[in-house]
């Protein structure tokens, strides 16, 4: 029976955005980069993929799919009598990994788009497309892969992120990178749809504890060398505290004052290669960010000031307060402009434009209650800073008093999908169970799963 359904005369980016986004929820992928060979082992059952030179031994051809005679890099076809996808991508002209994973990713597009099965016209692996045609499913098949491997719903996330970041967080090349900072920074075309929001949910706690990290790893990803050096500078690690540094013109660490680069001599290139695979093996430390602050600009200096207390969690200030007023902590952080300026606290060295040890070592604490109170049916509810995070939001109606109480608090889930929320005070915790109903919906926002209650501990109740 013929097919009815024509190739559209334009693509359609919004259809395709979220056909990549729902395939990445199905994947189940929480991290970047993502690997489009590990999205073929998901796709294993239907698709076959192989290298041009190998494709010649097992197809017994010169030029399988005419790869050569038509200059692709990639093309794919579906067998008529099993059903399965052929995937053949050129790996002895393309030398460049990413270019390579790139191109996979573009075939995979075509699978899951229904590019060779959906339309009336003749499908790709038989001919007969005008060039509009077959140009209209090539910019689909594109914009998949640039959704799949960098989605869009990510980049929004980001302020101030950078083209070679892009490439090294997401595992791309420059050009893809360059042209995906372009459409999501330099255009007023951002559309959302269903999936943005549980796309950004899955990998909100890699966001918020794994980039640097991941970026570092696509640095430093053989031996221990840097893969590019250009790219050295994007994030480097204090070889004395281990901060991740993403200032490119830092010399000493924001975090110890320790010096970044320090000159070490070795008596030959394999001994520093040694060292420095060592070296990054070290796991590093990514510094959050404090949550609620603001920037001001005072006598022509850019300043941070804080909208709720790190210590006391008070948020009722003045306009022009500078300190809190109930525990006097300060508001806002006159270190923003001064270099090189160091303290001590607690014996170590600790430079004074890190503005919110505070709030770092405190929430760490909490943390560290995790293993103390660990019930056997628990399990860590992964879900809980993205529900934070959504409780924040400008747009959010919650009470400051409740989005401040949630600032030191973390989540368990048990077997039966019930949420148990620790805090490190008996008051934010009152404040919670008082608000109860407030959390309860914003957790069935993140997760589409109906609760009754949730209860709520101070690390003391425990």
């Amino acid at each position: 029976m013929p097919r009815e359904k024509k190739i559209p005369d334009k693509p359609r980016f919004d259809f395709v955005t979220q056909t990549a986004y729902k395939f990445l929820l199905e994947c189940g992928y929480t991290r970047f980069p993502i690997s489009p060979y590990d999205v073929l082992d998901e796709l294993k059952d239907y698709v076959v993929c192989l290298p041009w030179s190998k494709a010649k031994k097992v197809m017994k051809s010169e030029d399988p799919f005419h790869l050569r005679q038509q200059k692709a890099e990639g093309r794919t076809i579906r067998m008529r009598s099993t059903g399965l996808y052929y995937i053949i991508y050129d790996d002895v002209k393309v030398s460049s990994p990413d270019r390579i994973s790139w191109t996979i990713m573009h075939e995979i597009g075509h699978v899951i788009l229904g590019h060779l099965i959906e339309f009336s016209e003749t499908a790709l692996n038989r001919g007969g497309m005008t060039s509009e045609q077959y140009g209209v499913l090539e910019v689909e098949a594109h914009y998949f892969a640039a959704e799949f491997l960098m989605p869009t719903a990510i980049l929004k996330y980001f302020t101030g992120i950078t083209v070679d970041e892009i490439a090294l967080l997401f595992g791309v090349s420059d050009e893809a990178a360059e042209k995906k900072y372009k459409r999501v920074f330099e255009t007023d075309y951002l559309p959302s749809g269903k999936h943005d929001k549980l796309v950004l949910r899955n990998f909100y706690k890699f966001l918020i504890t794994e980039t640097d990290e991941a970026i570092y790893r696509s640095i430093y990803r053989a031996w221990g060398m840097p893969w590019k050096s250009k790219y050295v500078p994007v994030c480097r690690k204090c070889p004395e505290c281990y901060s991740y540094i993403d200032d490119s013109k830092a010399h000493n660490c924001p975090y110890c004052g320790g010096v970044i680069e320090r000159s070490v001599m070795y008596n030959n290139m394999f001994e520093r290669m040694k060292s420095r695979s060592e070296f990054t093996k070290i796991p590093g430390t990514k510094h959050h960010r404090y949550p609620y602050s603001e920037e001001l600009t005072i006598n022509g200096s850019k300043r941070t000031k804080v909208t709720v207390c790190p210590t006391c969690l008070n948020h009722d200030f003045s306009s022009g307060a500078t300190h809190c007023r109930i525990c006097g902590n300060p508001l806002i952080n006159e270190a923003d402009c001064i270099d090189d300026c160091f303290s001590k606290e607690d014996g170590r060295e600790t430079s004074s434009n890190t503005w919110y040890p505070i709030f770092e070592k405190r929430y760490q604490r909490l943390i560290s209650y995790r293993g103390v109170y660990y019930r056997e049916d628990w399990v860590d509810y992964d879900y809980w800073e993205f529900t934070k995070f959504m409780m924040r939001g400008v747009r959010s109606e919650v009470s400051m008093d409740l989005q401040s109480a949630i600032l030191y608090s973390y989540a368990f889930m048990d077997d039966n999908d019930d949420v148990f929320i620790i805090t490190d005070t008996v008051m934010a915790a009152q404040i919670i169970k008082a608000e109860i109903n407030t959390v309860l919906s914003y957790l069935k926002e993140t997760d589409n799963i109906e609760r009754s209650q949730v209860e709520v501990f101070a690390v003391n109740d425990l």
